[in-house]
């Protein structure tokens, strides 16, 4: 019978967390629903005290409350249009018992409340598409494209949770450039930098689709590769090599050096695992003879 191992005390911590968020999310939901429901009835007591009229306008800041408050488009749509209705339904309730006071009509209570409502419904999309650009500019390499150091952090920590719930290994592999500063002086940096894109296409190209490729500074990458053991990482370190061999190919004295790291067997966080990959690709460096000159092979 097959026992499997106790997760790490790290790992219970992080599940503990993502049911805490859960339960936290839930009870932002039901704050947003009791608020809702606690504007809606002070803005219809307000309208039915001054008995409708002029009074039902206080429904339209009060339904933009709500909408602003709720998460969502959707869910804040429906938080202003309870605001609304419900202060329009007590605006028409009250009509007949003050036949003096003057009321707007029918289509302006409907018309108002729905275009303030659009209005920053439509602002607050923007304003959320803009912060959601910056933050794919914060977390990917403006040079290649690729995720960047922060991004990975936050993947390798995601699936550290995961395979730590599942029991299962994930790899994460350090590829840098051997050679890359001579590169640099001889050439200049603009044939570094195109060199540099050109490696990240074929790190991507040679991983699979739920692989994440990062370029972590400078001539470093780093893969992370969910659900793969020290069998696959050892051929996962073969084809990134192999990849980048092909790229590289026709430059003397350039190549690449790998190091692998699997989870948990080589640690239980972030930092832990890059720094048991670096200390692999340190090994992998100090191999005597590993990059001889080489040369493009004609077409």
């Amino acid at each position: 019978m097959r026992v499997r191992p106790a997760p790490h005390p790290r790992l219970r911590g992080q599940a503990k967390s993502d049911r805490a968020q859960r339960r936290l999310a839930v009870l932002a939901a039901r704050r947003s629903a009791v608020l809702t429901l606690l504007i809606g009835a002070a803005t219809a007591g307000l309208v039915a005290l001054a008995g409708g009229g002029d009074a039902f306008w206080a429904a339209v800041p009060a339904s933009l409350l709500a909408a602003g408050s709720a998460r969502g488009r959707l869910v804040g749509a429906l938080s202003g249009a309870v605001v609304a209705g419900a202060a329009i339904a007590t605006e028409q309730a009250a009509r007949p018992a003050t036949p003096g006071t003057s009321s707007p009509s029918v289509a302006l209570l409907v018309l108002v409340p729905a275009a303030s409502l659009a209005i920053l419904l439509a602002v607050r999309e923007r304003l959320e598409r803009e912060r959601d650009a910056l933050r794919a500019s914060a977390l990917s390499d403006p040079l290649t494209g690729l995720a960047n150091r922060r991004a990975l952090l936050e993947r390798i920590s995601y699936e550290i949770a995961r395979h730590g719930r599942t029991c299962h290994s994930f790899t994460v592999l350090m590829l840098d450039l051997d050679g890359f500063k001579l590169l640099n002086d001889r050439f200049g940096h603009p044939a570094g930098d195109d060199l540099l894109r050109e490696v990240a296409g074929a790190l991507a190209r040679a991983v699979r689709d739920q692989d994440t490729v990062a370029r972590v500074g400078g001539d470093e990458f780093c893969v992370l590769a969910p659900e793969t053991d020290e069998a696959g990482a050892r051929r996962l370190v073969a084809r990134v090599e192999a990849a980048v061999a092909r790229v590289v190919a026709g430059v003397d004295a350039l190549g690449a050096s790998a190091g692998a790291a699997v989870f948990p067997q080589d640690g239980g966080t972030p930092e832990a695992l890059l720094q048991a990959a670096d200390q692999r690709l340190l090994g992998a460096k100090r191999q005597p003879g590993r990059h001889g000159p080489r040369r493009r092979r004609a077409a």
